[in-house]
């Protein structure tokens, strides 16, 4: 039922996008409302969750009102219906490829949630698991306190140093989400034991986090992959609907809000709301890059190597000259030169109109695994946590770019490792059995 139900409504957004792109996103927002609505039984797929939560919040509703009211950004100007038109179809064929990698797979994972021993699981020394963490954490701040600074960039610097801070992100988030994670692994516990000692050692893992994350480099990016990921472990199975409307609201509402906390002194931006804040202009980003510069051979994977390189140095980055953004025409267009790419166009740009299909099978294919790690019950290892983690990242990462998702994915991977790492495995059980001797005859 859901399968047809989503194939009927892709060929519906399609049909609608050619007459009018604002009625093809439209049609994509109606599509993402219906799928959350058959996914939000409990046991279902996390991944499609989030999914079809992230496309409604930034690829429907959002590019819909923007195109109805003609709204530009970064001084590009107002895009023509076939350039809005055609980064439609890159996103339909996108979403068609996720889906396309669930068919004759259950929506419900493989396992069955709460097979696990509440007995056998939880955190073996909470206050070593908190002490650790945070000393190691706090120690890197204070012997590098210059890894603290605004993300983008330091007013005053000049054009050649203004990147300069974005190579040190995955310093500067490392220790912070080492304690946020070190916070939900508690937190996860303190539920399981319901102890106060237990709940105090995650109230002070929290206060700890909230010092270690001041000065905030990108808020939002922090809370996602520091936080979200206990969300997804508390109302993943249960309480989906609740979830789901969570990363919408918070997206939609707090990104703005935090913005302008943490950079409009410094930037002057104004706050605006949803959906005509400047956080939601990926896909007008998209239609303007098709529209305004020349479409290059394709890349065969290049521009994806190239946008997956992050964690490199610059001069070790692999394919630099294979970056969308860096184009002169796209320098020439936009006054904005810090723009937010989706991957499936990068795909585009490698493999044609079958690249964002063929993109969206891949991701969707992987998520199948960590789908299937996903369960209240399981021990607080690294593994458990890193598939949370993995789950939340999926938000920035869809909204792009790479560049600027992945060192906080990879902060938040090994804040999960080193906090998992610290907390006990199901303990198991050793049971002795005693052999009695028959007295001899």
């Amino acid at each position: 039922m859901r399968a047809l139900t989503f194939w009927s409504g892709i060929v519906c957004a399609m049909l609608c996008g050619l007459v009018d792109p604002a009625w093809g996103y439209a049609a994509v927002f109606v599509l993402s409302l219906v799928q959350l609505a058959l996914l939000g039984g409990s046991g279902g797929s996390v991944f499609l969750l989030i999914h079809y939560a992230t496309i409604l919040t930034y690829f429907s509703l959002a590019p819909a009102m923007q195109i109805s009211h003609d709204v530009e950004f970064w001084d590009a100007g107002v895009m023509r219906a076939a350039s809005h038109t055609q980064a439609l179809m890159l996103l339909v064929l996108y979403m068609a490829g996720v889906e396309a990698a669930r068919l004759g797979v259950p929506d419900a994972p493989q396992h069955r949630p709460g097979h696990h021993d509440r007995h056998l699981v939880g955190v073996a020394h909470p206050l070593l698991l908190l002490l650790s963490c945070s000393l190691g954490a706090f120690a890197t701040l204070f012997v590098k306190p210059e890894l603290n600074f605004v993300a983008r960039g330091i007013v005053g610097m000049s054009s050649a140093e203004d990147s300069m801070p974005i190579d040190g992100i995955f310093f500067s988030t490392l220790p912070k989400l080492v304690v946020l994670m070190c916070f939900v692994a508690l937190v996860i516990h303190a539920v399981r034991r319901r102890t106060l000692w237990s709940w105090l050692a995650a109230g002070l893992a929290l206060g700890l986090a909230a010092i270690a994350a001041n000065p905030v480099n990108t808020p939002r990016q922090i809370l996602l992959i520091g936080l979200l990921p206990l969300l997804i472990h508390a109302l993943g199975r249960s309480r989906r609907w609740l979830l789901g409307g969570l990363i919408f609201g918070s997206i939609a509402g707090l990104g703005p809000v935090l913005n302008l906390i943490s950079r409009g002194s410094i930037w002057g931006e104004e706050l605006r709301t949803f959906p005509f804040s400047q956080d939601f202009d990926a896909m007008f980003v998209v239609a303007g890059i098709l529209e305004r510069a020349p479409i290059p051979e394709l890349g065969w994977g290049r521009y994806l190597l190239s946008a997956f390189s992050f964690f490199l140095p610059r001069s070790l980055k692999m394919f630099p000259d294979f970056d969308p953004l860096g184009w002169s025409a796209i320098l020439g267009n936009f006054s904005q030169s810090n723009l937010s790419l989706p991957p499936f166009t990068t795909a585009y740009f490698d493999f044609g109109m079958a690249g964002p299909a063929l993109f969206g099978f891949a991701i969707s294919a992987g998520f199948r695994m960590v789908d299937r790690a996903v369960d209240p019950e399981r021990p607080v290892s690294g593994s458990y946590l890193s598939a949370l983690v993995l789950l939340a990242a999926y938000v920035p990462f869809m909204r792009g770019p790479i560049l600027g998702w992945g060192p906080f994915a990879v902060s938040g991977l090994i804040a999960a490792v080193v906090a998992g790492a610290l907390s006990s495995r199901a303990r198991r059980m050793v049971t002795r059995v005693v052999r009695h001797r028959l007295p001899s005859a």
